[in-house]
């Protein structure tokens, strides 16, 4: 009889252990997500702000390029 008290202690606590590193799977697993969201997030707001500038160089280039053309051949 003690001996089967003490099985179901243990096995009492260990479903307890369990439980609490269910718990804390649970956090990392919601914690990785909003990481994985910003990262999203910011790869997204970067693509945009590349491009912006992209667009920004080419409009630059054509510029220049019309400059180049009314001084060195206007």
């Amino acid at each position: 009889m003690k001996n089967e008290n003490k099985i179901i202690e243990l096995l009492a606590e260990s479903l307890q252990r369990q439980d609490r590193h269910e718990d804390i799977l649970r956090e990392q697993q919601d914690i990785l997500k909003k990481i994985l969201e910003i990262q999203e997030k910011l790869a997204d707001q970067l693509h945009r702000m590349n491009d912006h500038l992209l667009t920004k160089q080419e409009k630059m280039e054509d510029r220049i390029s019309r400059l180049e053309d009314k001084v060195f051949k206007g």
